[in-house]
């Protein structure tokens, strides 16, 4: 199990969706897919596992380790 803290994006707190595409435009990433919020305050692309959130996210990773 990985110890590097995964890198979360922030979206605007009105979006209903985010793309994501992999990589960091060099091509080498993933087919580019939109994930929806659905009301969640985050998603995770089903591909690379980026992590998309808006400004007032908890992550639930923070609540398992305070426990």
């Amino acid at each position: 199990m990985s110890s590097q803290a995964r890198e979360i994006k922030i979206v605007d707190d009105n979006s209903h969706e985010a793309s994501c595409a992999g990589g960091d435009g060099d091509g080498l990433g993933h087919p580019e897919i939109y994930l929806q919020f659905d009301g969640r305050k985050w998603v995770d692309c089903y591909y690379c596992g980026q992590r998309f959130a808006k400004s007032d996210y908890e992550s639930p990773d923070n609540h398992a380790q305070a426990s």
